[in-house]
């Protein structure tokens, strides 16, 4: 790795020019959009995009574009130019993209259709000239994986990760990476390279971390199918704030090599997962089946080639039904947005639900903070000091690069004893309750204002024993959903000083609300079969 001489305010300067370079002038917006907090409406009306690329990045999930694209009646260049203009407006209004290359999509989306007019008569690849977004930490070759951090910025990929050279080869166009935080560790993503991913929704509030650009970017339909990680919470939590859906596989489902990670190299226990965020349900199970049914083992030598199945799901599920976790407590719009779920799911004839309470989380909480410290943040402090940059504010707030402790070894062995003891209970929780699936929160509030997102207890707890877990939202902050006494909280201090952020409904105005559900590792397939039922229930399908 080559010494990097300059500071990271230099760097940032001219990352930031090259990036806006890339994007053309004729869709550069024109209007000043100050003082407006909520963007849903403006690519519509913001006459960067034409009716019929309005028309394309709206009304469509990626299954539908997909068969638009099949029948012939949109070519690739046509949706890839629909979306790379759409992304342009994204990303202007929410500082959500890092790596823009428009210029080689476009070029391969019309090398796909050249090919097709070819060779009419060969059998199209599934994601035939489908624009997919990807988290800045995927390597993509020619372009930076900075993660948020100046010292690696200006040194391009050799190669396409795993996952970008499958998504290639599976036809699909890669056009745009999104934006994430220093560290890749914290529920707000804001770097001192790029700057602040904002929430499109209610821009005082966060777009969550660490996949917040492309959860952003998705929010806009600057994009309807991308892939982020997911070590702690990092695609569900982003889902959750942005009101989209986000699947976090149990790790090595999905092809990971070639992905930037800032923990502590070598750290395997607790392993991160590469998964599918979309506008759809529904595009999320296209995504996980697609590369189920591809032989993964191609792209990543860590991979687990567990196939998809096509299983007949069940007819009727039994759930867990779980509202806190016994470390932080809901707040009133994810009390209301729970219950609202859980009373049309008790409603349906083809559920039954069994509520729950989950064993040990405080110890589990702890003790996967304690897997993300080991070398005491020495790796995320030397990477700092390279160019000399600060910590961001919102990790700060966590407290991760304050652990200057290191681990010994027997600390290790027993982190990881209690860890297998904890696969152990709660297998025995899924299997003597006979549960198809555990249906929660993903956390414990809604998207909270810049640099107040301190915790991942609601979403940790399910990579620590990596189990895959899917968000649906079902509702947003509404004007019943009124703060109340900080003595509601039940679990101490830390509980308080979190339910306390909870203002009122003003403050809050779109905030989505969601819930997750929860299935046994390796049984992602089925899990999605029991998460397309329940969003049918509650959204009538999303």
């Amino acid at each position: 790795m080559p010494d990097i001489l300059k500071d990271y305010q230099t760097i940032a300067a001219e990352k930031k020019q090259q990036r806006q370079r890339t994007i053309p002038k004729e869709w550069i917006l024109f209007k000043n959009y100050n003082g407006i907090t909520n963007f849903m409406d403006v690519p519509t009306s913001c006459g960067v995009l034409s009716d019929d690329k309005c028309d394309i990045t709206s009304n469509f999930d990626a299954t539908a574009l997909l068969e638009k694209l099949r029948s012939g009646v949109w070519s690739a260049e046509q949706v890839t130019i629909a979306f790379c203009k759409r992304a342009a407006v994204a990303h202007q209004l929410t500082n959500c993209l890092t790596e823009i290359f428009f210029d080689k999509a476009l070029s391969r989306a019309r090398s796909l259709d050249a090919d097709r007019r070819l060779n009419p008569s060969r059998p199209l690849q599934p994601f035939h000239g489908l624009p997919i977004s990807l988290k800045d930490s995927f390597d993509v070759a020619g372009y930076d994986n900075s993660t948020g951090l100046a010292c690696f910025a200006n040194e391009p990929a050799e190669q396409d990760s795993g996952i970008a050279a499958m998504l290639l080869d599976l036809g699909a166009v890669l056009y745009c990476k999104t934006n994430l935080p220093q560290s890749i560790m914290t529920g707000d993503s804001d770097n001192n390279v790029f700057g602040r991913a904002l929430n499109p929704r209610n821009i005082t509030l966060t777009a969550g971390g660490s996949t917040g650009g492309e959860g952003a970017l998705l929010a806009l339909r600057g994009s309807v199918l991308g892939v982020g990680t997911d070590i702690g919470g990092s695609i569900r939590v982003p889902s959750l704030c942005n009101g989209i859906y986000g699947f976090r596989p149990s790790a090595g489902i999905v092809p990971h090599s070639g992905v930037r990670e800032l923990t502590t190299p070598g750290m395997e226990v607790v392993r991160s997962s590469a998964g599918p965020m979309a506008t759809s349900l529904r595009d999320i199970s296209l995504f996980v089946k697609t590369v189920m049914q591809t032989p993964t083992s191609h792209y990543d030598s860590a991979v687990i080639p567990i196939p998809w199945t096509s299983l007949r799901p069940n007819e009727r599920l039994r759930i867990g039904l779980v509202l806190d976790n016994g470390v932080h407590t809901p707040t009133p719009p994810v009390r209301r947005g729970f219950r609202k779920a859980a009373d049309l799911l008790r409603a349906s004839s083809k559920i039954d639900l069994v509520p729950m309470i989950l064993p040990n989380v405080p110890q589990i909480h702890a003790d996967l903070l304690a897997y993300f410290t080991l070398d005491g943040a020495k790796n995320y402090l030397s990477l700092f000091a390279r160019t000399g940059e600060p910590e961001i504010p919102s990790l700060k707030a966590i407290g991760l690069s304050s652990s200057l402790e290191e681990s010994n070894l027997h600390s290790l062995f027993a982190l990881n004893a209690r860890r297998a003891a904890a696969a152990r209970t709660y297998h025995r929780l899924f299997h003597d309750n006979g549960i198809d699936a555990i249906l929660m929160p993903p956390a414990p509030h809604t998207a909270l204002p810049h640099d107040r997102w301190t915790s991942a207890s609601y979403t940790g707890l399910w990579n620590y024993l990596d189990y895959p877990a899917v968000v649906v939202p079902v509702d947003v902050v509404r004007e019943c959903d009124e703060a109340d006494e900080v003595g509601q909280a039940k679990f101490g201090n830390e509980d308080e000083e979190l339910y306390k952020l909870y203002t009122g409904p003003q403050e809050y105005t779109n905030a989505p609300v969601a819930v997750q559900l929860v299935g046994y590792r390796y049984q992602d397939e089925a899990l999605l079969h029991a998460a397309v039922m329940v969003d049918f229930i509650v959204n009538g399908g999303g």
